[in-house]
């Protein structure tokens, strides 16, 4: 409602945008950009945009466009719903400088490479296991870590509880 009150302040009653941003505490930018969503999409461009992952096809299709329009970048993604400009400025930026592979995201490719998971990384070390051992013998050992490691959670949590107990007793 606030984005909808600000964008018919500046289209109906003739206000300044630099007035309006100022008086709001909002940049400049942001009010444009508020207006060109409502330009191209109505009230319903003026709801929340959704912060997507886009593909590196569909980046490419943004910037082409861009490109061939020669509208703004707060234009562009006005049209598109992107949620900021800066973000189609460096999508621009990568292209250009190292084409399509620029726009393909690369967070989390080293992560798919590895041979050890997560699971794999907290395995717990347990005391007096060699390498020379074999499996039953490693076997026996962890068993026997586990069961000792049980007992005392159990008696750990039965303390708990008997302090709680003396607590509520006056």
């Amino acid at each position: 409602q606030f984005k909808l009150d600000l964008v018919n302040k500046l289209i109906g009653e003739a206000n300044s945008v630099y007035v309006l941003s100022d008086m709001h505490g909002l940049a400049k930018s942001q009010l444009q950009f508020w207006c060109k969503l409502h330009e191209h999409h109505g009230e319903k461009g003026l709801e929340d945009i959704v912060v997507k992952s886009y593909t590196a096809d569909e980046k490419l299709e943004i910037i082409r466009y861009y490109q061939a329009s020669e509208l703004s970048l707060i234009d562009t993604c006005a049209i598109f719903m992107v949620a900021s400009f800066s973000t189609l400025y460096q999508w621009v930026v990568k292209f250009e400088q190292s084409g399509y592979q620029g726009l393909v995201d690369k967070r989390g490719d080293h992560l798919k490479n590895k041979k050890t998971t997560k699971r794999m990384a907290k395995k717990k070390v347990v005391p007096g296991i060699k390498d020379s051992m074999t499996d039953l013998e490693r076997l026996t050992i962890e068993n026997e870590y586990l069961r000792a490691e049980v007992a005392y959670l159990k008696k750990l949590e039965a303390l708990a509880q008997s302090k709680q107990v003396k607590k509520k007793k006056p």
